[in-house]
C-alpha cells in the first residue's frame, strides 16, 4: 500500500489550464483504473503523481515523500514502449545498472521479472523481434524489477489484440496479488469493469469523481461520469 497526497495540483500551457486544481488523499492499494474521455487530462495525472511533470503546480505526496524525491519508489510503463538495442534480459536489466546492484543480484531479479511477465523464453532474443503484446509484458518487468511499492501504468493494453491483453491483464493481476498495487489509466471500459478495484473519473482536466470500482459502474454520481459509460462522451 501506498498513500498518496495531492494538494492543488494541477498543470497549465500559456494560460490554459490543463489540469486541476487537484486535492486528493488516497490510500493506494489494488488497482485504481484512471478513466475518462480524450483530452480528459489523465496522463498528465500520472506524470503529476509520478513527480515528471514539468511545470506542474502543487503539492504531491507519496507516504510523506515529494513525489520528485521518491521516483525509485515506484514503477512508471509508459503508453510507448523503450525498446533498447538489446535482448530482452538486458532490456530488463537495465533498470536496475544505475542503482548500483551488484551483477549477481541483478541477474537473480531479471530472471524472476521475465518469469512473472512469462518471458523466461525469450531472455537472450532481441527486444525489437518481440510481439507488440510481449514488448510491454517487458516493460512491465522492467517497472517491476526495481521492487518497487507501487506501478504507474498509462493505458499498457492500447492496439493489443485481444489474446495480448489477456496476458497482460494477468500480468497486471498477478501483480496487485504479490502486493503491489496499481495506479492504471485505462480507455477501455470493459477492462475497467474486470481489472478496477477503485475508479478516478477525470474529464476537463478535473477530478470529476472517485470511488470503489463497484459503485462507480453502478452508480455514478456526476451527470458527466453516467454520458461516460454510457457511450455519450468522447
Amino acid at each position: 500500500m501506498a498513500d498518496l497526497q495531492i494538494t492543488q495540483g494541477g498543470f497549465s500551457v500559456e494560460g490554459k489550464v490543463l489540469l486541476g486544481p487537484i486535492d486528493l488523499q488516497l490510500d493506494c492499494k489494488g488497482i485504481i483504473a484512471v478513466l475518462g474521455p480524450n483530452g480528459a487530462g489523465k496522463s498528465l495525472f500520472l506524470s503529476l503523481c509520478h513527480g515528471t511533470l514539468e511545470g506542474a503546480v502543487g503539492q504531491v505526496l507519496w507516504d510523506g515523500t515529494q513525489a520528485e524525491q521518491s521516483r525509485k519508489q515506484r514503477g512508471f510503463m509508459a503508453q510507448q514502449v523503450a525498446v533498447l538495442r538489446r535482448s530482452v534480459f538486458e532490456n530488463v536489466a537495465f533498470a536496475l545498472q544505475a542503482q548500483g546492484v551488484t551483477r549477481r543480484e541483478r541477474a537473480q531479479r531479471v530472471t524472476e521479472s521475465l518469469g512473472q511477465a512469462r518471458l523466461t523464453d525469450k531472455a537472450a532474443t532481441p527486444a525489437a523481434a518481440l510481439s507488440g503484446g510481449e514488448q510491454r509484458r517487458m516493460a512491465l518487468a522492467r517497472a517491476l524489477v526495481g521492487a518497487p511499492k507501487l506501478v504507474l501504468m498509462d493505458e499498457p493494453s492500447a492496439g493489443l489484440d485481444p489474446a495480448a491483453s489477456k496476458e497482460l491483464e494477468m500480468m497486471v493481476r498477478r501483480t496487485v496479488d504479490a502486493g503491489v498495487p496499481v495506479l492504471m489509466v485505462m480507455h477501455d471500459i470493459g477492462q475497467a469493469r474486470r481489472l478496477a478495484d477503485h475508479v478516478l473519473f477525470f474529464s476537463g482536466g478535473q477530478l470529476v469523481e472517485k470511488g470503489p470500482a463497484p459503485e462507480f459502474f453502478e452508480n455514478p454520481k456526476s451527470a458527466t461520469a453516467r454520458a461516460y459509460l454510457a457511450g455519450r462522451l468522447e
